[in-house]
């Protein structure tokens, strides 16, 4: 017979009642963010049958990082026409109170980071195997060779594999190894402002960017940008400041500068984000992976931290670490990304503090003697 005690307030109590654990669904790897980092990787997981869990409550959505995107990313990842949104081919450039144009070797391209990682999550889910779960994973626990992730809406999943997409600062970093130095984050604040083509047409100069190092805006080294895209123009800063404060010198710029004399009446909206951006090369003598983890993209800190640039270390490292777990043994993943890239970040993060301090102007000086200088006929304000 079995025993039923009365509980303090007269209820029967069942001893003999079991508690049951939520369901766990289970896959082989679990990449938390569907940035391009995390995209690409599931597409190359996918294309070979292996079972994924993406997670990511936000993607695609639009980012302050202004989507310039390097010609090798558009030639090595075949990315469609139709997702470019401008030509870009010179760059109009102010610091030390000296403004030069400079042309880039090969044309670059600007694209809205909304659809160009729509695409490539869209890209990653033509494979059965990819599963996209509109949920964050807020929790993560190790258990004996595997991870459970909990989510937001409090479902539970296990992977034999962790895979860290999630932007900086990094959840998955957290937990698997330990954060991105506060010191090596960098906050961005920008604006997307929408407008007309005939606009861009009239106040921009054709196939052109711009960036704008003054120190009255940008005091703790980084820049502002203007992109003209398509039908939109976006703004950002970064810098290692507050985002309050940046957003103040971002507001003031539009204001006073006038190169933001063009932007004062356009309405748009507001966003911010932090970046890695470390300026100690012996940061990336850290491993990325272990036995069942790695990281990938901003959450690796793969980011150029001179010019910020790193949707192609994001993609290369999706890639690259696919194909380690594909080759056998996720440790693989160190030795693909060095050779690969690793020479560029190495060399950046040692020239980071030289270029943005006052010893910067010898850098900067052939830029203007090898290109065209102030009053360009290409500059229409």
């Amino acid at each position: 017979m079995k025993r039923v005690h009365m509980s303090p307030l007269g209820e029967d109590r069942d001893d003999d009642r079991k508690v049951t654990k939520p369901s766990c669904d289970t896959f082989e790897v679990g990449i938390v963010g569907a940035g391009v980092a995390g995209s690409t990787c599931a597409r190359v997981l996918g294309e070979a049958g292996v079972k994924v869990a993406i997670f990511d409550h936000s993607h695609p959505r639009e980012k302050p990082c202004g989507g310039f995107i390097e010609d090798r990313v558009v030639e090595e990842f075949k990315i469609p026409e139709a997702l470019l949104e401008n030509e870009v081919k010179w760059s109009l450039n102010e610091r030390f109170k000296l403004r030069t144009r400079f042309q880039f070797e090969q044309s670059q391209f600007l694209v809205s980071r909304k659809d160009f990682d729509s695409y490539l999550l869209q890209e990653a889910l033509k494979n059965n195997s990819v599963v996209h779960l509109n949920e964050k994973v807020v929790q993560v626990t190790a258990e004996k060779e595997k991870w459970m992730l909990r989510t937001n809406r409090g479902k539970c999943v296990k992977v034999s594999l962790l895979i860290g997409a999630d932007g900086c600062p990094s959840l998955t970093r957290k937990y698997v190894y330990r954060p991105i130095p506060q010191s090596f984050l960098t906050m961005t604040v920008g604006y997307d402002l929408p407008c007309s083509s005939q606009y861009l047409e009239r106040n921009f100069a054709k196939n052109t960017v711009e960036v704008y190092y003054s120190r009255k805006y940008v005091k703790k080294g980084g820049f502002i940008w203007i992109f003209p895209k398509r039908t939109k123009i976006n703004i950002g800063i970064g810098s290692r400041e507050s985002g309050f404060n940046l957003k103040q010198a971002l507001d003031s710029f539009i204001a006073v500068h006038p190169a933001g004399a063009r932007l004062k009446n356009i309405e748009g909206q507001f966003f911010a984000h932090l970046i890695p951006t470390v300026w100690m090369a012996q940061f990336f003598d850290l491993p990325c992976s272990g036995n069942n983890w790695a990281l990938i993209g901003d959450a690796a800190g793969h980011v150029n931290p001179v010019g910020g640039l790193g949707i192609y270390y994001a993609m290369k490292g999706g890639i690259l670490c696919g194909k380690a777990l594909l080759d056998g043994d996720i440790h693989l993943f160190e030795d693909y990304w060095r050779k690969e890239y690793g020479d560029e970040l190495y060399y950046a993060a040692s020239a980071v503090s030289k270029f943005y301090s006052a010893s910067g102007f010898a850098l900067w000086l052939p830029y203007v003697f090898r290109n065209l200088l102030t009053k360009s006929r290409h500059s229409r304000y």
